[in-house]
């Protein structure tokens, strides 16, 4: 038998240069292979398809996980001057459809004023991505929208001008914010606790025999230490007290401070009991000893209730010392110190300052406050914890307005001046650590409310500095303001 041949799909085959040909059918070998592997694939499918088979299959793609929502975490509704970066970086953290961070997502930071370093990021494996904006130049309200995909959140920044946030700052003091301080002075404790006497021992002042006591007590909570200083022979609640508050930052002296009360006093020398007090986080020294205050340091604010608390412990244990009235003196930042004093105790008699801050929301302040806020190093008594606990937190927005004013306010004598006692000042109009405007402050207070010779004295002297040599009349005025204080309250 031969194998089924078509005939009407022959094909000659002959070879190049073949002498002859052969005529082969389907069923040729040659053939029967090209065709073979077609009609297979063709059966092949024809039987899966009848058979209800799907054929080959692959899984299903899975979209890759989508960013569901932003949080902020840091940096949202920060200030800065106009056209400066804000401290801080703005940080977001973005999250799944399950409320999880989501690693590797594209974010796009964009401010609608100013521009962003990075502008795109991507999260790392917590989910978080930052920027560091730099606002526009345009003051007021700017506004970061963070997008990752269809999610989004806005940021805000406060743009500033120096001029224009002083003025907030540095407004007239109102009579609500005066009502405040008052009554956070009258919530105040100041009495003096666990008193001990750390040193005691012979002085002389000027040839004066007197006995020297280094004292602590406890205040708050915080041990503050102090000198008294009685002269011998002095009878019972026979001498009016005299407390001297010193000036810098760098603590006190006992012996500089007793040497310029004798040679000031003279002859008065013996006339009363002297108190030195320290401020809080700064030394008392005397001979080759030091006693350290507890801290925090809070110039002008607790200098005061510091040195009320010795009046007390002195008044206490002192036999010798008046317990009805005392006198208080004070240069540059213990000048403003004997002023504050004065307001809040009313049994302070009189007050005599030299080159003493009265004023923290006159030109002069706005001045130090806009060089703090610019970043400037002032370095005046005092200004440093202002810079640092009020005025920059509150450029920066982590302390409130209300917080920094009523911070200027209660440091401010001339807001008080009505509860002023009797108080003469001196000051220099050279003086380049206390401006003169200062005591120029005072002076038109007084004016105000009517308050002239004795109650108060002025002195304002040509070409004098911030040293009490350079205002040669200064002592003996205040000698005689003193012997008149005396004699007055009935000596």
């Amino acid at each position: 038998m031969r194998p089924f041949e078509n005939p009407s799909r022959a094909v000659s085959v002959s070879g190049p240069g073949s002498a002859d040909s052969e005529t082969t059918g389907f069923g040729s070998i040659g053939s029967h292979r090209r065709l073979l592997a077609p009609f297979a694939l063709l059966l092949t499918l024809a039987v899966l398809v009848s058979c209800g088979e799907d054929g080959p299959t692959s899984p299903d793609p899975v979209d890759p996980p989508r960013a569901a929502r932003i949080n902020v975490v840091s940096g949202d509704g920060q200030r800065a001057l106009a056209g400066s970066s804000l401290r801080e970086p703005v940080v977001v953290r973005v999250l799944d459809e399950e409320e999880q961070p989501l690693p590797g997502a594209l974010v796009l930071f964009s401010p609608n004023h100013g521009v962003t370093e990075p502008t795109t990021v991507g999260t790392g494996p917590d989910g978080m991505a930052a920027t560091h904006w730099t606002l526009g130049s345009t003051t007021g309200l700017q506004t970061l929208t963070v997008t990752a995909s269809s999610a989004t959140a806005n940021v805000s920044g406060h743009a500033i001008s120096v001029e224009d946030s002083l003025d907030v700052l540095f407004a007239p003091a109102e009579e609500v914010e005066i009502s405040a301080v008052r009554a956070d002075w009258a919530s105040r404790d100041f009495s003096a606790a666990g008193g001990m006497v750390e040193l005691e021992e012979a002085y002389s002042m000027g040839g004066y025999p007197t006995t020297l006591r280094v004292v602590s007590h406890q205040i708050e909570g915080l041990r503050h230490f102090g000198a008294i200083i009685v002269p011998d022979g002095a009878g019972a609640e026979g001498l009016p007290i005299l407390l001297f508050a010193h000036g810098g930052d760098n603590g006190v002296s006992v012996e500089s401070t007793l040497f310029i009360l004798t040679v000031a006093l003279g002859e008065m020398t013996d006339d009363f009991v002297y108190l030195v007090p320290s401020f809080r986080d700064e030394p008392l020294r005397y001979d080759d000893r030091s006693w350290l205050s507890d801290g925090p340091a809070s110039p002008w604010d607790r200098d005061v209730d510091d040195a009320l608390a010795l009046v007390n412990l002195a008044m206490e244990t002192i036999p010798e010392a008046q317990t009805d009235r005392y006198f208080a003196a004070g240069a540059s930042r213990g000048g403003g110190v004997a002023m504050l004093m004065g307001i809040r105790d009313e049994r302070i008699a009189g007050l005599i300052t030299f080159f003493g801050p009265t004023d923290f929301q006159n030109e002069w302040a706005r001045d130090i406050a806009t060089l703090l806020v610019s970043g400037v190093t002032v370095d005046l008594p005092g200004v440093e914890h202002l810079r640092t606990t009020y005025v920059v937190p509150w450029w920066t927005g982590d302390v409130t307005l209300q917080d920094a004013r009523l911070a200027l306010i209660r440091r401010s004598a001339v807001l008080f001046a009505e509860d002023m006692p009797p108080l003469q000042v001196h000051h220099g109009d050279m003086d380049g650590v206390v401006s003169v405007t200062q005591a120029e402050s005072m002076i038109q207070a007084m004016a105000e409310i009517g308050r002239g010779p004795p109650e108060f004295e002025a002195y304002i002297y040509p070409g004098g500095t911030h040293d009490i040599t350079s205002m040669p009349s200064a002592i003996p005025r205040a000698v005689v303001f003193l012997r008149n204080l005396l004699g007055t309250n009935g000596e």
